[in-house]
């Protein structure tokens, strides 16, 4: 089967890329990732005006023009370097994990689940998002997570074959994501969800980041087929390459309530709590969301 050249093209760049990553020391290879970072941030402008038009709508006179800038490449910065790491990722050790700073986090929601059985952790596009998921596996917690193919078929395989380096299993986001999804849960598996996604056609808007946000509400509905809990997780970056997590309390579904009014309650307390955690710490946030929250629905 022949691949379109631009395919190819990007192929061959996260192959080199991602040797490159795994070749040098780590802090070698975050340096590397903050220069190609820079490109991108100042000469490119990659989405650059965007990500700082969002940041002036959400915080208003809250940060300065130089704030906004410095919060914006903080954020692409965190972003390239998030990239550095997952090419790293099947490197890990379950001895690392439990040197970092995150891991007590990572423990409690394992204590959690061996006392309450499947969860769903829902973290936001903050920190290194992936990393949760990563670790709560090193751990022994049996977490999968959802992923949508990759337009490049070529690039699809590679990551698909990087994931399942860590031992994460990846439900594909398809037709029949949600049978899998709850069979996995009653199964005892643990779900790992990046719920700050714009949905066209949700039907459940919420109150988020200082406007209304159309969410998908599969967080919520996974949760009343499943009969499990959420557990709000948010992790940040401290400095280069330390990382910390909080768990907060879980937010379970109620039986007695009728389905499309708790999924809004639930979609609504779990977002209140990444909202508070975005607005603490916005430089650890991904204002550069091609499917920005805050856009119409429609």
């Amino acid at each position: 089967m022949k691949h379109r050249p631009k395919h190819v093209i990007e192929y061959v760049l996260l192959r080199a890329l991602l040797g490159l990553a795994n070749l040098l020391p780590l802090r070698a290879a975050l340096a590397i990732g903050w220069l190609i970072g820079r490109f991108f941030f100042s000469v490119l402008r990659y989405r650059r005006d965007k990500a700082i038009a969002r940041l002036e709508e959400v915080f208003g006179d809250r940060l300065t023009a130089k704030d906004r800038k410095k919060t914006a490449w903080t954020s692409f910065r965190n972003l390239c370097f998030n990239a550095v790491e997952a090419a790293r990722f099947h490197k890990l050790t379950p001895e690392q994990i439990q040197k970092m700073p995150l891991y007590q986090s990572i423990d409690q929601v394992h204590r959690k689940y061996n006392a309450d059985g499947p969860l769903i952790v829902a973290t936001a596009h903050m920190g290194n998002w992936d990393l949760a998921g990563v670790a709560s596996k090193l751990d022994d917690l049996p977490i999968f997570s959802i992923a949508r193919r990759q337009k490049n078929p070529l690039t699809d395989s590679l990551l698909n074959k990087m994931r399942n380096a860590t031992g994460m299993e990846v439900v594909l986001n398809d037709s029949r994501v949600l049978q899998n999804v709850v069979k996995k849960l009653k199964a005892g598996n643990v779900l790992a969800i990046l719920p700050d996604v714009r949905q066209k056609d949700s039907d459940i808007q919420v109150d988020f980041l200082n406007g209304k946000a159309s969410l998908g509400a599969g967080t919520a509905l996974f949760a009343q087929m499943a009969k499990c809990p959420v557990i709000p997780v948010v992790l940040t970056r401290r400095g280069w390459t330390q990382h910390d997590c909080r768990v907060f309390e879980p937010i379970a579904p109620d039986p007695s309530a009728g389905k499309k009014e708790d999924r809004a309650r639930i979609m609504q307390e779990l977002v209140s709590v990444l909202d508070a955690e975005i607005q603490a710490h916005p430089e650890q946030y991904f204002w550069f969301n091609k499917r920005w929250v805050l856009d119409p629905a429609k």
